[in-house]
C-alpha cells in the first residue's frame, strides 16, 4: 500500500500516550477529515479508524470531545484518539519504547517528569479511515553539526531528490526518518502558506509558474534537533539566504527578527506558530 505523507502530528511519548491516547491539533483537523471515510466528526461523535504501527494493523477510536458547548461557547472542537491502556496497540507501544516507558513509570512513581527524546509521527494513507505511525527513536538521531553547515542540512531536507552523495550524508547519519518528517510538514506548511514567504507576503515564483518556498528552521536544526512544526517557517529564497547571512534574532513573542544592524523584520503571514 502507498502511503501519501500528509502530516498529521509528532508527539513526544508520555505517560498519556502509553495508556490513553493522543489529541490531534485543532489546525490538523480539516486535512485528517479529508481521510475520514463520513467526513468532519460532528460535536461528541466516535468512530472506529484504523492506525498502522511496526507492521501490524490496530483499532482504535476517534472522537470529538463532547464538552458543553453553551458552557464555552468560544472554545473549538477537541479530537482525540483513544484505546485502552491494557489493549494490544498500547502494549505496542510500550514494547516499541520500551527504555522510555520504564523510565516515564521510575520517575512518575517520584513524582518527576521524564525528558524522553523519543516520538511518534502520525500520517495519512491512501486509505480511508487509516492512519500510520512513524516510531522515531532516541538513537536513530545524531547530531550532523559536524559535517553539515544548517543551510546544506535544510537544501537535504527540502530536496524532493537527493544526489549519491546526498543520499550518502542521509543513510550514514540515520536521518531517513528526519527527512521523510521535514518535508512531510514542510509540504504541509508551503501549501498553508500558498506558496508565499512569511516574512515578506510574496510567492516569488507565482509569475514564472514555479513554487519554491523553502522551509527554515527557526532554531538552528545541526545545533537544536528540533524538527517540529513550531521551529519551521515557509520563506522565499531571498529571505533564507538573508537569515543564513546575518543569523538575525527571533522574538517569538511579537514574531520579529531583528537584524546585527538593528533592522527589524516581522512576519506578515502567520496560521501556526
Amino acid at each position: 500500500m502507498k502511503m501519501t505523507q500528509d502530516f498529521i502530528l509528532k508527539k513526544f511519548v508520555d505517560w498519556s500516550l502509553f495508556n490513553r491516547g493522543f489529541a490531534i491539533p485543532v489546525e490538523m483537523q480539516n486535512i485528517l477529515a479529508l481521510h475520514l471515510n463520513s467526513g468532519f466528526l460532528k460535536h461528541g461523535e466516535k468512530r472506529n479508524v484504523k492506525i498502522i504501527l511496526n507492521d501490524e494493523t490496530y483499532e482504535v477510536t476517534l472522537t470529538s470531545v463532547n464538552f458543553d458547548r453553551q458552557k464555552y461557547p468560544e472554545h473549538k472542537d477537541m479530537w482525540q484518539i483513544i484505546y485502552s491502556q491494557n489493549g494490544k496497540f498500547a502494549a505496542c507501544l510500550k514494547n516499541l519504547f520500551q527504555n522510555s516507558f520504564n523510565e516515564i513509570v521510575a520517575l512518575r512513581e517520584q513524582n518527576l517528569k521524564a525528558n524522553v527524546e523519543e516520538s511518534i509521527v502520525l500520517y495519512t494513507t491512501d486509505l480511508k479511515d487509516t492512519f500510520y505511525i512513524e516510531p522515531i527513536f532516541a538513537d536513530e538521531i545524531i547530531n550532523p553539526a559536524a559535517i553539515e553547515t544548517e543551510q546544506n542540512l535544510e537544501s537535504l531536507f527540502d530536496s524532493p531528490k537527493l544526489t549519491d552523495s546526498e543520499a550518502t550524508i542521509v543513510k550514514k547519519y540515520r536521518l531517513t526518518k528526519v527527512r521523510k518528517l521535514n518535508r512531510s510538514i514542510g509540504n504541509y506548511l508551503k501549501k498553508l502558506y500558498n506558496f508565499q514567504c512569511q516574512i515578506c507576503g510574496k510567492n516569488v515564483g507565482e509569475i514564472y509558474g514555479v513554487q519554491i518556498v523553502e522551509c527554515h528552521h527557526i532554531n538552528y536544526f545541526v545545533q537544536s534537533l528540533n524538527n517540529d512544526i513550531d521551529n519551521l517557517l515557509i520563506v522565499c529564497p531571498n529571505h533564507h539566504r538573508i537569515i543564513h547571512s546575518a543569523n538575525p534574532t527571533f522574538d517569538r513573542d511579537k514574531k520579529i527578527y531583528t537584524y546585527p544592524n538593528g533592522y527589524s523584520e516581522g512576519l506578515k503571514l502567520n496560521l501556526h506558530l
